[in-house]
């Protein structure tokens, strides 16, 4: 029960409940401990998706190293949002206005409407002609040899100039298990190897 909800059920007993001053504070000293539990839950909770994306970096970044290829990993910081928790991972030979991120969303539409989501998606933004369309034209290829779908932005969004291709994972209130997380790491990385495949094409045919 959220803090907004507790201090609406206390206002309604209120009403109804003749109470005496002094049953009235222990009331609100409830309501306010409630609150702080609250916020320590969030706080807990928001540490441990910090651990989480972590931890599938590490294992994304073993996996492309036995494949020959080199990431450098920054926090969301470097790209403007100094509170968000979002880890992105730039090929080491890459601009860095072109780069693959991990986070945590809710969807509000969609197959995983309000699912708490681990993402991993290429951000294209601003790239719309040199970059978006060409790996467009080959997201159906992309998406059969990754063996996963590959989502994209709705099109109010890419208005925006935001371009994005990402995978979607579904976590539970109780987390992800080992294999899980391993299962995801490896198919994050397999994305990374195949999109960049088809980002190097795109720009060699823009260079060339």
């Amino acid at each position: 029960m959220s803090g907004p909800d507790l201090v609406h059920y206390l206002e309604e007993f209120r009403r109804e409940v003749k109470l005496e001053k002094e049953q009235l504070g222990v009331l609100e000293m409830f309501v306010k401990w409630m609150q702080r539990q609250e916020g320590e839950k969030k706080a807990a909770g928001a540490k441990n998706w910090e651990g989480l994306l972590e931890d599938i970096y590490r294992r994304v970044e073993n996996y492309l190293s036995k494949r020959g290829l080199a990431v450098q990993c920054w926090s969301a910081a470097r790209w403007g949002k100094p509170n968000g928790s979002a880890l992105c991972l730039v090929p080491s030979h890459w601009r860095e206005d072109i780069f693959y991120r991990l986070c945590r969303t809710q969807l509000r539409k969609g197959p995983f409407s309000g699912k708490k989501i681990l993402l991993a998606e290429l951000v294209l933004d601003g790239h719309k002609h040199s970059f978006f369309l060409p790996l467009l034209e080959h997201l159906a290829a992309m998406e059969r040899r990754l063996g996963h779908r590959i989502e994209r932005e709705s099109p109010r969004v890419e208005q925006t100039g935001k371009y994005r291709f990402r995978l979607c994972f579904p976590v539970g209130e109780e987390g992800l298990t080992e294999y899980e997380r391993e299962k995801i790491a490896r198919t994050v990385a397999d994305f990374i190897l195949i999109s960049g495949e088809y980002v190097e094409r795109a720009r060699d045919a823009k260079t060339g």
